[in-house]
């Protein structure tokens, strides 16, 4: 833990819903399972071994939390949020943006709780850090890069909220709390072909029509590193895999089929 001028900001979106073991196919519906409050905040702390950063949990709370599970983070993270749900227009978005507000570092991760991250060295970190020296942002890895997918209809390219890096300056939070306020405003400052008025879409807008910097998905290496959500999930897997080396986790996710559209692992 590091709060003093940390290099790198590891920001964790979580919440305490009901478990859910199969992904939805749509917004909202990802895997859900306590592994991810405890293990898989020590598998996304891992990623960084090496950095000096700081760790921000924000907890977006449905029910009941363990005891156990909240001290566990109190002692290993800097920052630890824990808000009531809401029902709220765009909630989701909101707690995104306020635990991206808490964020101190150069540099920021943020990662959505069913999401899971593996490198075989801290080279390959750097490396991915520095794409943000030409681009405003980085996304998971994919096989098609530089984008995420090859739907032509979209005229830009969005900045998903599963996993993306970016310097923290990149962010302007006035901007991005008017376009999310209101999708007149949005559009009519930037417009897009395909109107999605979330924050990783408001992101990949900002963007294209400030900087031209834009968002890039770079090109998925097994031997590097591994990026993805969790297409269906069973208890423990995780805290086994954050238990073995880079190689047999790797060969683990080739052996379920590897990483499939959009970023997923299905075992």
């Amino acid at each position: 833990m590091r709060t003093d001028n940390p290099f790198i900001s590891l920001v964790i979106n979580l919440d305490s819903r009901l478990e859910r073991d199969q992904f939805g196919g749509v917004n909202l519906t990802g895997v859900v399972n306590n592994d991810f409050l405890d293990f898989g905040v020590f598998n996304k702390q891992k990623f960084f071994e090496g950095f000096d950063f700081e760790t921000i949990v924000f907890i977006d709370k449905h029910l009941d939390i363990p005891i156990t599970t909240l001290e566990y983070l109190y002692k290993t993270c800097d920052v630890v949020c824990v808000r009531n749900h809401t029902d709220e227009d765009k909630f989701n978005d909101a707690n995104y943006l306020a635990a991206l507000q808490l964020a101190r570092g150069k540099y920021i991760c943020h990662v959505d709780s069913d999401c899971s991250m593996f490198t075989s060295s801290k080279e390959n970190v750097q490396e991915l850090l520095n794409y943000l020296e030409t681009y405003d942002y980085l996304s998971y890895p994919t096989p098609f890069t530089p984008n995420p997918d090859t739907n032509d209809n979209y005229d830009y390219w969005w900045c998903s909220t599963r996993w993306f890096m970016c310097k923290r300056e990149t962010l302007d939070f006035t901007e991005i709390k008017k376009c999310l306020a209101s999708s007149d405003y949005l559009y009519y400052k930037y417009p897009a072909s395909i109107k999605n008025p979330w924050l990783e879409h408001i992101l990949g807008l900002i963007s294209k029509y400030t900087t031209g910097r834009g968002v890039f998905y770079p090109p998925l290496d097994y031997e590097k590193h591994l990026i993805f959500c969790w297409d269906n999930y069973e208890k423990w897997i995780l805290r086994r895999l954050n238990e073995q080396s880079y190689d047999e986790v790797k060969n683990w996710v080739l052996s379920k089929g590897g990483i499939h559209y959009p970023n997923q692992v299905h075992i």
